[in-house]
C-alpha cells in the first residue's frame, strides 16, 4: 500500500475508536498527527534499520503501524486532560513497538533522534518540552530517560475489560506499591514462592509485560540472560491483571502428545471460557521440534489444526455456541462458524510468552 492509503485506513479506524471512546469531534487532527507520525517513523525503520546477521530481528511491516495505532486508540477521554496526552501515549506507543527491538547504542540514538523530529514535524512541539518532567535537566533527556515513560490499565482493575482505562502513569511508586501487594498476594497463594526487588528497570520492564497481556493477541519474545527475571516478572504481570498462567512441567517421559494435551487446557481456557490466558515456555523446555511448530500455529493461526477430536470437538462447540450466537438461544449457525468463533476467540485471549536467551 501506498502511505496515502495507510493513512486513510488507520486513520478512519483510529478516528472510529476516539468517537466510541467519548472525544470530542476536534480529535480528528490528533488521529491524523499520530498516523502520520506512525507513517514516517515506519518509513525510516524500513529504510534505516535493516536486518543483518546479528540484527537478524530488525525486520519490520505493516503490522507494526497497526500495533501503534492499536495502543493509541487504547486512550480514553476520562484519562486526556490535555491535546499532548495524544502525543505522549503516541511516544509510548512507537518505543514499545519499534525501539525496544533496538540493541544497538547507535541504533537506539538515531531512532530517538527521529522520534524527536516526528514530534517536532507532525505535533509541532518540542520532545524536550514535552518530556521536562523525565529530562530532570534542560536538554539532557535521551533513550534511556525515555524508558521511564509509562503507560498501563492496571490501576482500573475493577471495571469490566472494555472499559479499563489506560493511562499515564504518574507516580512510579504507585506502581511499585501495586506490584508488591500482588507479590505478597501471589506468594500467599502459591507453593513456589517469588523473592524479588523491584527497581525501576525491573518495574519498566514489568508495565512492558503488562501492556502486551493488555492488548487482545499480545505475545511476546523475553530475551535475556538466566537469572534476569523473565519469567518472574511475567508471572507476576499475570497476577497484576487476573489472568490465568500456565507453564507446562516437562518430566522425562513429557512429548509431543503431553504438550498437546496442556494445549488443550489453555485452548479451552482462552477460547472456550472467554478468560485471558498467559502461556509461558522457556527455552529449556523445548524438548522436540514439534512443541516449535505448534507454537508456529497458535500464533499465526490461533490454533494448532486437528489438535482436537471429533468428541473434543463437539465439547468446544458446545461450549462456545451460545456466545458465537450473540446469547441468542434461538438463534441457530453451522458448526463451522461456531468452531471459527472459538479460534478468534483464541487468537483474542491467548497470550504467548517466550523467554529465550
Amino acid at each position: 500500500f501506498s502511505d496515502e492509503t495507510n493513512f486513510k485506513i488507520f486513520q478512519s479506524l483510529l478516528l472510529d475508536v476516539y468517537k466510541k471512546n467519548g472525544h470530542a469531534a476536534d480529535v480528528i487532527q490528533s488521529c491524523n498527527n499520530i498516523v502520520n507520525a506512525t507513517i514516517d517513523i515506519y518509513n525510516f525503520a524500513i529504510s534505516e534499520m535493516l536486518p543483518t546477521p546479528a540484527k537478524s530481528h530488525y525486520v519490520f511491516n505493516l503490522r507494526d503501524i497497526s500495533r501503534v495505532v492499536t495502543g493509541c486508540a487504547l486512550l480514553r477521554k476520562e484519562s486526556t486532560d490535555t491535546k499532548k496526552m495524544f502525543t505522549k501515549i503516541w511516544c509510548h506507543e512507537v518505543m514499545r513497538v519499534f525501539f525496544d527491538r533496538l540493541i544497538d547504542a547507535d541504533d537506539r540514538n538515531c531512532a530517538f533522534e527521529k522520534l524527536g523530529s516526528c514530534i517536532k514535524t507532525h505535533f509541532k512541539d518540542k520532545i524536550g518540552d514535552l518530556f521536562d518532567d523525565l529530562a530532570g535537566s534542560p536538554g539532557k533527556l535521551n533513550y534511556e530517560k525515555m524508558n521511564g515513560l509509562l503507560f498501563g490499565s492496571y490501576f482500573d482493575m475493577d471495571t469490566e475489560y472494555e472499559e479499563r482505562k489506560y493511562e499515564l502513569v504518574q507516580n512510579v511508586v504507585a506502581l511499585r506499591n501495586l506490584a508488591y501487594q500482588c507479590l505478597e498476594e501471589y506468594n500467599s497463594t502459591h507453593k513456589t514462592k517469588m523473592d524479588i526487588v523491584l527497581f525501576e528497570y525491573a518495574l519498566q520492564h514489568l508495565n512492558k509485560i503488562c501492556r502486551v497481556m493488555s492488548l487482545p493477541g499480545g505475545s511476546a519474545l523475553l530475551v535475556g540472560m538466566g537469572g534476569s527475571g523473565r519469567q518472574s516478572l511475567t508471572q507476576l504481570a499475570a497476577a497484576i491483571l487476573n489472568q490465568s498462567l500456565f507453564q507446562p512441567e516437562i518430566t522425562k517421559n513429557y512429548g509431543v502428545n503431553e504438550f498437546r494435551d496442556d494445549l488443550k487446557i489453555m485452548l479451552k481456557e482462552a477460547g472456550g471460557y472467554g478468560k485471558d490466558t498467559v502461556f509461558l515456555f522457556t527455552e529449556d523446555q523445548i524438548k522436540m521440534e514439534e512443541f516449535l511448530q505448534d507454537i508456529d500455529c497458535l500464533l499465526n493461526l490461533g490454533e494448532v489444526p486437528n489438535i482436537f477430536q471429533i468428541d473434543e470437538k463437539q465439547e468446544v462447540l458446545e461450549l462456545v455456541r451460545l456466545a458465537a450466537q450473540g446469547g441468542n438461544r434461538n438463534l441457530d449457525i453451522p458448526p463451522l462458524q461456531v468452531f471459527q468463533f472459538f479460534v478468534n476467540r483464541c487468537k483474542l485471549k491467548l497470550h504467548l510468552f517466550l523467554c529465550f536467551s
